[in-house]
């Protein structure tokens, strides 16, 4: 069990929105701290890969959500490597309280990315093998998003300009950010409205956005899903289904 990581998180403000609920770029922000401490600790982390001109980037993420974690709340934090699976990287995680029962929890598939000729690279092309847990398991799956254009009625559309601040390392927008993107076009044409929890998330990036690209961020809606999608160019960059 030395794969798995897990580390107590204490809930502040900064995780919230106006209306005092957990963020969903909260969420992918304690995922990603979680994964990078814990693929360092394997011996494939960013001090690892950044030398040979490689990192781990993120394609899909589907979350299932059964409880916010709240403000002040102690809460645990866990991930762990699971399979690898045509030339990906299964990573699953979740949140417990401190009662053990499951908040929220996750599988995400990760890509190695040549940083230098921005292509995929295969599995064997880490430093050393990654160990995996296979037995470990959740109830969320990392899913293609397919859905049609012309899906749901249009719901709200704005454009939003990649900054410096949101560029990480990788030299693009970093997988967090996406989830403020998509938390504007859910409040887009809400008003003062309560905005629904969320119990079942997918996020898939398609392609990555760079420093002062305009993302045309549109939302469809039908009934209680919401589709996100974010274009950049003639290039899809995110795709996302909320229910």
């Amino acid at each position: 069990m030395t794969s798995l990581y897990e580390q107590p998180v204490r809930i502040t403000y900064y995780d919230l929105d106006r209306e005092g609920r957990f963020k969903l770029s909260a969420l992918l922000r304690l995922a990603h701290i979680a994964a990078d401490i814990n693929a360092n600790a394997l011996g494939c982390g960013f001090n690892d890969l950044f030398p040979l001109s490689m990192s781990f980037v993120l394609q899909r993420f589907g979350l299932e959500t059964k409880r916010l974690p709240e403000y002040d709340e102690t809460v645990t934090v866990r991930t762990w490597p699971s399979d690898i699976s045509k030339g990906t990287f299964l990573r699953k995680g979740n949140i417990l309280d401190t009662s053990g029962n499951t908040l929220m929890e996750w599988t995400s598939l990760w890509v190695l990315l040549d940083l230098k000729a921005r292509r995929i690279l295969r599995p064997n092309a880490l430093p050393k093998p990654l160990e995996g847990i296979g037995a470990q398991g959740v109830g969320a799956e990392a899913l293609k998003v397919d859905v049609s254009e012309d899906w749901g009625e249009e719901f709200s559309a704005h454009v939003h300009t990649v900054r410096y601040s949101e560029v990480d390392t990788n030299k693009h927008m970093n997988n967090t950010f996406y989830g403020d993107l998509i938390a504007d076009a859910l409040h887009k044409n809400t008003g003062a409205e309560i905005t629904p929890v969320f119990h079942h998330t997918q996020i898939n990036y398609l392609s990555e956005v760079k420093q002062n690209e305009d993302i045309r961020v549109r939302c469809r809606r039908e009934g209680g899903k919401f589709r996100v999608t974010g274009a950049a160019g003639e290039r899809t960059a995110f795709s996302a289904l909320l229910q």
